[in-house]
């Protein structure tokens, strides 16, 4: 049977009449007739009689309807599933993403988004730069969050937000600097320093050799998080970006502005050569509302606007 036969037979057994299902299926009853005629004739069976101007399904009917429900039921759920993709209410986004992305901002964005769209789940990565693009060629991963990423002939991109770095501190060791610092203040304490090699070091990297500013680490770390956990236990100072700075606790790190800002911009992801589906986008705007929103409340506890 072929899928429009199974359509009338079920409009058929549903309404009883082939006037019924001719008006369910929008079509005339003369097209419902020769349906179902040619469905009988292409299986060699009798599927129903007619009794007192209705027509009732055959044993053999039956038994065939039984196994057509089945199918109607998965046609529905398919109609169902397309249309809360169309409507981005159900899917699955794997989602990969710098490391300081993904100390707050990330869960944040993703718990909003599951309040609204329930029916969605997620697959979350760390990843450096360079695994990150990896992971989005051979499609690994659906759509990635970067700093500063560089271009790729692989990959499409998109600016979502630009921020600023700050200096971090034990809680009350740094309350005689006030306003935005230079970074040669920052001699006075041990230095926690990401390696150059990640995007964001390697902002702080040339602003120190630009600057003639001989701030060696005296802790180096691959991770923006692990500064942040060292500075509150009081190991020394650090520079990392805003989200990161924005993660830590208010009774146990103070935040400074930088007097010459180091800018950065947060770029989306995705394969080029893979069209972006809705619920990525969809994925996009809520990433960027709680980057603002997260954004806005850190530039209040840090007495300065740090993002755009």
């Amino acid at each position: 049977m072929r899928l429009r036969h199974i359509e009338v037979f079920h409009a058929i057994i549903v309404t009883g009449t082939v006037s019924g299902a001719a008006r369910l299926l929008n079509v005339s009853q003369p097209a419902v007739t020769k349906i179902l005629q040619h469905a009988e004739d292409q299986i060699g069976l009798t599927l129903f009689q007619r009794i007192r101007g209705r027509l009732h399904p055959t044993p053999e009917g039956l038994a065939l309807f039984a196994e057509v429900q089945k199918i109607y039921s998965g046609l529905e759920s398919l109609k169902k599933l397309a249309r809360n993709l169309k409507d981005g209410k159900s899917g699955r986004l794997r989602i990969a993403a710098s490391p300081a992305l993904c100390i707050d901002l990330m869960p944040q964005a993703i718990s909003r988004f599951r309040k609204e769209h329930p029916d969605v789940s997620f697959e979350v990565e760390t990843h450096h730069y360079k695994d990150l693009v990896d992971a989005l060629l051979i499609q690994d991963v659906d759509l990635g969050f970067a700093f500063d990423a560089t271009p790729h002939p692989g990959l499409s991109m998109e600016e979502i937000a630009s921020g600023a770095m700050v200096a971090i501190f034990q809680k009350g060791t740094a309350d005689h600097l006030t306003g935005p610092i230079d970074l040669s203040a920052m001699t006075a304490w041990p230095f926690i320093g990401l390696r150059a090699g990640d995007p964001l070091g390697a902002l702080l990297h040339n602003a120190l050799t630009m600057g003639d500013i001989a701030l060696v680490p005296e802790i180096e770390v691959k991770t923006n998080r692990i500064a942040l956990s060292l500075v509150s236990r009081g190991a020394g100072a650090a520079v990392v970006d805003a989200y990161t700075a924005a993660s830590g606790q208010p009774d146990l790190i103070d935040i400074k502005p930088l007097h010459t800002p180091l800018t950065y911009r947060v770029q989306a992801l995705w394969a080029r050569h893979r069209p972006q589906s809705h619920l990525a986008r969809q994925f996009m705007q809520t990433f960027i509302a709680a980057e603002r929103e997260s954004m806005a409340a850190l530039s209040i506890r840090a007495g300065l606007p740090l993002s755009s």
